[in-house]
């Protein structure tokens, strides 16, 4: 009995990625595109700091695995100020509710940098149910993403999303660093 249903769900996992054909290769290239105009971004914004001595950025690479995608390498970035080391830490691409995410890490806490739909002001994930034999309820109209920005995520359970621009990234350097 239970080799016919792990037949049958084998089949519907076969159908399902049939039906769904996705560069993974290119979703990764995007993805990795995107992280590095995040960093030329976050670059501009500390540029006279840096060259005043007063930030240092170093960069290193990291593995990511993610399911379809694979293991990559990505670029991750520790900001040197003072004494702290804060970590900008690529998580991935293939999430749900955005197109990637970066965490910026410190001695207080983190700050999650996510690439979202511009026009978005929070997250909206929309979930299906219905019994197994009744007709599924119709695929609700889902507006196609044209512009792609990243914004600071705030805490679960009520996130909201907030434009990444100079100021807020001072703010967030300095709620994870104890400033």
């Amino acid at each position: 009995m239970a080799n016919k249903e792990f037949d049958e769900f084998l089949k519907r996992q076969a159908s399902h990625s049939q039906s769904k054909k996705i560069d993974w290769a290119a979703k990764r290239s995007e993805w990795i595109e995107y992280l590095d105009r995040f960093y030329k971004t976050i670059e501009s914004y500390l540029k006279s700091y840096v060259d005043e001595g007063k930030i240092k950025i170093s960069y290193y690479k990291k593995e990511i695995f993610e399911q379809y995608i694979g293991e990559y390498e990505a670029q991750t970035a520790t900001i040197s100020l003072g004494a702290n080391r804060l970590k900008l830490d690529p998580i991935g691409t293939n999430l749900i509710g955005s197109k990637g995410r970066v965490d910026l890490i410190g001695p207080n806490g983190k700050i999650k940098f996510v690439l979202v739909d511009s026009a978005a002001s929070a997250p909206k994930i929309s979930a299906r149910v219905y019994i197994k034999g009744e007709k599924p309820p119709s695929k609700e109209k889902l507006p196609e993403v044209t512009s792609w920005a990243w914004k600071i995520a705030t805490q679960p359970p009520h996130i909201k999303y907030y434009p990444l621009v100079e100021e807020s990234f001072y703010d967030a350097l300095m709620e994870v660093s104890n400033g």
